[in-house]
């Protein structure tokens, strides 16, 4: 293999040297129910696995995809010199979408790793979202959301993007709200409390045992995949990295299946959150989130409301395929 060049680093580089670090951050968490095959047929065969031609394969774990608003209050490198020029503070919102590595074992596909895949994600950071498709391949789009203060009421979040709600060549973009989550009802008291990530873990595993559907059989490799993970307190992370060729737009100079984990570094608290809440989620033509989820625009009751409070670390990513 031909020994890769140096990174040359500009004045006003906004991609800074990774892992990055994310100190301090209040994230919530609401489970949606979209369709399954929806989700597989728009957002993950065409995706991640058409490009490989079978080579890498994932399966949607469930009918639940994960949407997290999260503020994190510092931002950073962990290397020097980049360690030591200081910090950004970022917010943003993602549809993560759990997913199963598999591999074809006689005719019958046996999950090897699970994985899980920001299908959508908005930050309000420039540096983030340049840094975060560029390293990694994170599909981030740049717009005002809103997320409570850690020590705020959390009622009511946003995230908004540049969109163009119906296209045509007299039309032209606008920021828009992409998806509003609002708590309903009044709020009550003594909610669940975990005391750390072993706890948020087993609450979110209880949850979702009863809500998997049928999966692909699970191979040895995910049973030690699985124990491995929570050991390393690790959120696996799955990407498609790719950029235009210069000549032919229509072409990309280069294309990967990339997987990277997120590292929890410290476990600050967390727990369920009270009251009832729901999704508001709007659909347009740059932007088709509705349809993308097999679900109707406009209201959609949420699941299993939480928060955590963490610091944690993304870390070196891998290629696992590469055209």
């Amino acid at each position: 293999m031909t020994a890769l060049p140096d990174y040359v680093v500009r004045p006003a580089e906004t991609v800074q040297l990774q892992p990055y670090v994310c100190r301090n951050t209040q994230l919530y968490g609401f489970y949606l129910r979209a369709d399954k095959a929806t989700v597989q047929a728009r957002l993950v065969d065409p995706i991640l696995n058409a490009p490989t031609g079978g080579a890498v394969t994932y399966r949607c774990l469930s009918d639940l995809v994960l949407v997290s608003y999260a503020k994190a209050a510092q931002c950073t490198s962990t290397l020097p010199p980049a360690n030591q020029m200081g910090w950004m503070l970022e917010n943003s919102w993602t549809l993560w979408v759990p997913l199963l590595a598999v591999k074809d074992e006689l005719g019958i596909e046996v999950a090897q790793r699970l994985v899980f895949y920001p299908a959508y994600i908005c930050v309000d950071n420039s540096w983030s979202l340049t840094a975060g498709r560029e390293v990694y391949g994170f599909p981030k789009s740049y717009g005002p959301m809103v997320v409570p203060e850690a020590n705020r009421d959390p009622a009511a979040f946003s995230a908004s993007a540049l969109v163009i709600p119906k296209y045509g060549p007299a039309n032209g973009g606008q920021v828009m709200p992409l998806m509003e989550v609002n708590r309903i009802g009044t709020q009550s008291k003594g909610d669940e409390l975990w005391q750390d990530l072993e706890d948020a873990v087993a609450a979110v595993g209880h949850m979702l045992s009863g809500n998997r559907g049928k999966l692909v059989v699970p191979g040895f490799n995910f049973l030690l995949d699985l124990v491995e993970l929570a050991r390393k307190e690790e959120v696996p992370g799955v990407f498609l990295k790719q950029f235009r060729d210069t000549a032919d737009g229509t072409k990309a100079c280069y294309q990967a299946i990339v997987e990277a984990g997120s590292f929890v570094d410290a476990f600050h608290g967390g727990g369920l959150l009270d009251g009832t809440y729901q999704a508001t989620i709007h659909n347009y033509d740059s932007h088709p989130l509705a349809d993308d989820l097999g679900l109707t625009p406009g209201q959609q009751p949420l699941e299993f409301p939480f928060w955590v409070n963490m610091d944690f670390t993304i870390g070196q990513g891998t290629e696992v395929w590469k055209a």
